[in-house]
């Protein structure tokens, strides 16, 4: 099975989702194509790689993942391909592939013969090529050739201390829920058995992460880890990010109690 998904900031109304797709098409044929998101804000790196951090485990079979945001190759020059495992991360060197993992199998910098500088598109014009190689088999080595990233970001990351975690809003779900980039391993190899409150705004703190949000009522905020293991900070059957008054950005604090 050939599978690639696409990740990008092109909005609901536009045309460049679909256009992209018809060059998969034409290039790939028998191509499955996934839709992580493209209703992203634009250039928000941040959100994409946590979208597709998020679900990049579950595909089993040989992937190859277009990122189409902040393409600009005027502005970052190279195009890299991220390694692991079976999963293919095709970017611009725009910090996007530190964001997604720092635990890559390899990275590659495609040769600049392969694109144009002044390409509007290069994920249509290019990133669809290059799928095509590492999907039909083409040796990745007669393409590009290992690198490291130009641009290093660390904000899927959070900040630990000894007695304090400041983790980071990340994304906002469907259901208004905010998401942070506090995993649930993270957080109980930091924890242990101390007891611990969460601060999510100045005065406002719960003092435990629940197992699901119908166990506050209803209004209620409730911390949870979600399905695949970042907290949410939510309100049960409610809108969180309105009624919390939390947005993108802003800083959850957890602290130790003594």
């Amino acid at each position: 099975m050939k599978v690639i998904t696409l990740t990008s900031d092109y909005g609901a109304n536009t045309y460049y989702a679909a256009s992209l797709k018809a060059r998969i098409i034409e290039l790939i044929p028998d191509a499955m194509i996934v839709d992580v998101s493209h209703n992203l804000p634009a250039y928000d790196l941040l959100q994409g790689a946590f979208l597709l951090q998020s679900c990049i485990n579950d595909f089993k079979s040989e992937t190859v993942h277009l990122i189409a945001i902040d393409t600009n190759l005027l502005i970052y020059s190279d195009i890299l391909i991220g390694k692991t495992g079976n999963q293919w991360v095709i970017a611009a060197d725009n910090g996007f592939l530190s964001m997604l993992s720092d635990e890559w199998d390899a990275i590659y910098k495609v040769n600049p013969s392969v694109y144009s500088l002044k390409d509007l598109s290069p994920e249509k014009n290019t990133f669809t090529i290059l799928a095509n190689y590492i999907l039909t088999g083409v040796d990745v080595n007669t393409f590009a050739k290992i690198t490291l990233p130009k641009i290093i970001f660390n904000s899927l990351k959070p900040v630990i201390t000894d007695s304090q975690i400041r983790a980071s809003i990340v994304h906002v779900d469907g259901y208004d829920n905010a998401v942070t980039n506090l995993n649930k391993v993270t957080f109980i190899q930091w924890i242990g058995n101390a007891d611990y409150k969460i601060f999510y705004r100045k005065r406002e703190s719960l003092v435990k992460i629940d197992s699901n949000y119908a166990n506050v009522a209803q209004g209620d905020g409730v911390a949870v880890f979600n399905d695949v293991g970042w907290l949410e900070i939510a309100i049960n059957r409610g809108q969180g990010k309105s009624l919390l008054g939390l947005k993108l950005g802003d800083q959850i604090i957890i602290e130790k109690q003594e």
